[in-house]
């Protein structure tokens, strides 16, 4: 390795380099805010004539044999594009004449020196090569018309900003040129002896730079000689790319969890992926080749563009709740439908049942984390419950979807699916007004939308204003509303206000604002002489009952209250199934606040962070998850344990206390529900997070004779 200090302007100019950025890459990037800051060094660079040079980071490059002319950046290439851009931004603005130049030759430099060289032996002939979609914006701001400029690009739109901040800032070419040419950079230079992974790696430890897909495409091209470079991006990691919107973070996450039933943080998640490769022995095209096909499934949720218009539909909505954390299940689902020819009827009640589950879980104010495992296990769970079921009679045919039903309907604890009668002891009083706004998008699309011939475009007219959320009793009684209300109006008020009884949409909600029932209804002259229509003049389906009403009390409040609680129940009807599963052990999520379910019931096995571990008793399994947690994090159980309150450092000598490591004990003659708080103590301590435990109970009728 070698590494020099040299300026950037030098490096670009050598005449025996071509500069290529790899495949493995990231595209370029530099949003407005960096490039200001680079031209604004320029220009003080410029004001003050006392400084000789300006430190403008490092450039990292591998050449690929000592005889080629071509550069491979490894890192910098960020840096490099956007210099080659600015070069293009201060030619093409002296050439045609925004900005003064005080000799030709400085032009002809410009574009012979830094930016084009003829003498390359290369068919294209320009002195950077950018990957794929950059090099197309890069090689029409040298070679196109404005008109051709490729719109939807970084490196074009930061060509225009340049083009603009050069012909504004009052300074000739030259100038600029000069401020350019103090830029310093240390030029890394690798020997083919050196790791190029291992030093990108180093460089990028803090992870401020590349996300972590970024290392991730790293990881998986950059080792690769050039042509399987070519091969591999091409193939598979351009077109992941694509169908992720360039954003495949989130995809290779999912990716991960179907793959080990496990959610990976984010901030983890080149770890985690490297580790997944490593343990399953796979090569790169194996890699690349299974990922492709889920990152297909992916676009089609996200786009709702299958071929089924109707599932499309439920896609879409499933989109406006912003439902990606059941991202998971929905790709691994979808693309099982698809290689094992599910009925398009089948598919659609699956998806239909989860929008249901979703739905009713938003009226109930359900937490929304306990879906995580859920969904990321959900699929797994079904076939193994298909599975185990075919075993057992081989004769019966077993639908998907009754499973999915039978198995949402058994989760208890914060996962629950919530019955009709919890839908109507909820629905009166949830404040809807204060929802997640994406919830609030999915509510009212669907109750306004669903079984009417001529729909409405809501979550769109929501989102842009032309549609609002109307309180028809407003959030300021008026005088006038009191007496309307009659001798109850606060009690109506602090009860009603923000429910779903009282909200409808309008186009109007700024002028309606505290307005009386009567004109909201039938419209009226505002101050300034314009018509404001009323609630009888609305084409929305949710004001068809406010058409009908002269008045707006408790009495109506209840009576729409009732309609819209019908109308759920006709959009998201209980689900039932006549399934049944025999000799199949429940899984439970571990939650603390829900542990009086686990009384009485007996435990099967347990799993923690995908590991799964067989307990015959719930002695057992703390003992062993004990065992488990000192191997991670053994300090903070020592710790514990030297408090001496639900942790020991020694046995008082009980049988029941149970060591699980020197020095560690933890006494087991309690009760199920004193297990999950000392539980809940360790998780808190070490600061694990509650979905990572979950247990596998025995049916209620099977009788465990080890008891606790």
């Amino acid at each position: 390795m070698k590494g020099t200090e040299n300026l950037l302007i030098r490096l670009i100019s050598d005449s025996s380099t071509r500069y290529i950025i790899p495949l493995y890459q990231r595209n370029y990037d530099w949003q407005e805010q960096q490039c200001r800051q680079l031209f604004d060094d320029l220009v003080t660079l410029h004001n003050a004539s006392e400084r000789t040079n300006h430190f403008f980071g490092s450039i990292v490059s591998r050449q690929q044999r000592l005889s080629s002319q071509e550069i491979y950046l490894i890192d910098g290439q960020q840096r490099i594009t956007t210099i080659s851009i600015l070069l293009i931004a201060l030619y093409k603005a002296a050439n045609a004449g925004a900005i003064a130049y005080e000799n030709e030759i400085t032009l002809k430099k410009i574009w012979n020196k830094y930016l084009v060289d003829e003498y390359l032996q290369t068919e294209r002939k320009v002195k950077l090569k950018p990957i794929k979609n950059d090099m197309a914006a890069f090689d029409a701001l040298l070679f196109k018309e404005p008109k051709e400029y490729i719109e939807k690009s970084n490196v074009t739109r930061n060509y225009l900003l340049f083009y603009e901040w050069v012909t504004k800032s009052g300074l000739t070419a030259e100038q600029v040129l000069a401020s350019i040419e103090k830029l310093l950079v240390i030029d890394i230079r690798l020997d083919e002896s050196d790791d190029p992974q291992l030093i990108f790696e180093s460089l990028n430890s803090t992870g401020l730079d590349l996300s972590e897909a970024d290392k991730i495409r790293n990881y998986l091209l950059m080792s690769l000689q050039p042509q399987e470079q070519e091969y591999f991006y091409n193939e598979y990691w351009n077109k992941i790319e694509e169908l992720t919107d360039y954003k495949p973070t989130m995809f290779i996450r999912d990716y991960l969890t179907i793959k080990t039933r496990v959610i990976s943080k984010i901030e983890n998640l080149y770890a985690i992926f490297k580790n997944y490769v490593k343990n399953n022995n796979l090569t790169r095209q194996e890699l690349l080749a299974d990922m492709l096909p889920y990152a297909e499934y992916n676009y089609k949720i996200l786009h709702s563009k299958t071929d089924n218009e109707k599932l499309n539909r439920t896609l879409t909505h499933l989109s406006t709740i912003d439902s990606t954390i059941g991202q998971p299940f929905y790709i691994d689902f979808l693309k099982y439908a698809t290689e094992t020819s599910l009925s398009d009827a089948e598919i659609e009640q699956v998806f239909g049942l989860v929008e249901n589950y979703w739905a009713r879980r938003i009226i109930c104010n359900a937490p929304t984390n306990a879906l995580n495992k859920v969904f990321s296990t959900l699929h797994y769970d079904i076939l193994r419950i298909i599975e185990k079921q075919r075993k057992i009679d081989q004769t019966k045919e077993i639908n998907y979807y009754d499973v999915l039903v039978y198995f949402l309907l058994q989760k208890r604890g914060s996962a629950y699916f919530p019955t009709d009668n919890d839908i109507k002891e909820n629905f009166p009083t949830r404040q809807i007004y204060y929802i997640p706004m994406s919830y609030k998008y999915f509510l009212f699309e669907r109750m306004e939308n669903t079984d009417n011939v001529e729909e409405m475009d809501v979550v769109r007219q929501m989102q842009d204003g032309t549609a609002t959320i109307e309180h028809i009793m407003p959030q300021t009684l008026t005088s006038e509303w009191k007496r309307d209300l009659g001798d109850d109006a606060e009690r109506i008020f602090e009860k009603y206000l923000h429910t779903f009884a009282n909200l409808t949409l309008t186009g109007y909600n700024i002028n309606y604002s505290n307005h009386s029932f009567t004109e909201k209804k039938n419209g009226y002259i505002d101050k300034k002489g314009n018509v404001v229509y009323g609630f009888k003049d609305s084409s929305y389906h949710l004001n068809n009952y406010l058409k009908e009403c002269s008045q707006w009390t408790e009495t109506e409040i209840l009576e729409r209250q009732g309609i819209l609680i019908d109308r759920f129940f006709h959009i998201w009807p209980m689900p039932v199934t006549d399934f049944e599963a025999k000799e199949l052990v429940e899984r439970v999520s571990f939650d603390p606040e829900e542990s009086d379910y686990l009384t009485g019931r007996y435990i099967y096995s347990f799993t923690y962070k995908g590991t799964s571990q067989k307990a015959g008793s719930w002695k057992e399994m703390l003992g062993t998850l004990c065992t488990m947690l000192y191997k991670e994090h053994s300090v903070i159980l020592n710790q514990l344990c030297a408090e001496n309150i639900y942790l020991h450092d020694h046995a008082s000598g009980s049988v029941d206390y149970h060591k699980f490591a020197d020095n560690c004990w933890i006494w087991l003659s309690n009760s199920t529900k004193e297990k999950m708080n000392i539980i809940k103590k360790i998780f808190t301590a070490i600061n694990a997070d509650y979905s990572d435990l979950e247990f596998e109970l025995w049916p209620q009728a099977v009788v465990n004779v080890e008891g606790e």
